[in-house]
């Protein structure tokens, strides 16, 4: 059985989980399994970017923002928060997204499968990349104990954060800052 952690590093200022599987970041653990794809897609586009340095694409990808995912959400279970788009399907879980900011653009998905014992991750894909056969990541099974504990611990960590900020702009006297709104919430606003 493997373990997990999510933690919401410190200080960021876009409030992004960080994924911890059996104590290696799930970037370094996705770019490990990318990489023969990606210095091969490197390989073949060199001539397309001469002059300049191809750029390599294993792991490129973003953590995912904390809005929508930590606690008390249930999306990191199998109940994504993001429905499915024309790039990932109703049983695929958006783990990892672009660094442009645009999940759609660049992004690593995932089967989540729950039981009353076990969180199971398989099925990882590249949105962009289906001829990168990523079999040789995961699965993973995770006690759901284990997981859902790590999972709550991301809400505890979201409200300490919040509070040292508050705490902080109160004593320089100004306004704290807010946690960012999702994508959804910034584009009905205008």
């Amino acid at each position: 059985m493997h373990t997990i952690e999510f933690r919401l590093p410190r200080p960021h200022r876009f409030h992004v989980i960080d994924i911890v599987v059996d104590g290696t970041g799930l970037l370094d653990l996705v770019r490990e399994a990318e990489l023969p794809y990606a210095v091969e897609e490197q390989r073949e586009s060199a001539a397309d970017f001469a002059p300049d340095p191809v750029p390599l694409l294993a792991g490129a990808y973003a953590l995912p923002r904390a809005d929508g995912r930590a606690w008390p959400s249930r999306h990191l279970l199998g109940e994504p928060v993001d429905g499915a788009t024309d790039v990932w399907r109703d049983d695929e879980t958006l783990l990892l997204t672009c660094p442009c900011g645009v999940d759609e653009c660049w992004a690593l998905v995932v089967r989540v499968e729950v039981d009353d014992a076990v969180v199971r991750w398989s099925d990882f894909r590249n949105v962009r990349r289906d001829d990168w056969d990523l079999t040789g990541l995961g699965p993973f099974v995770f006690a759901r104990r284990q997981y859902e504990a790590s999972l709550r611990a991301t809400a505890r960590a979201a409200r300490a954060e919040r509070t040292a900020r508050r705490l902080s702009a109160a004593a320089a006297g100004r306004r704290p800052p807010r946690w960012p709104r999702s994508p959804a919430a910034r584009r009905a606003a205008g």
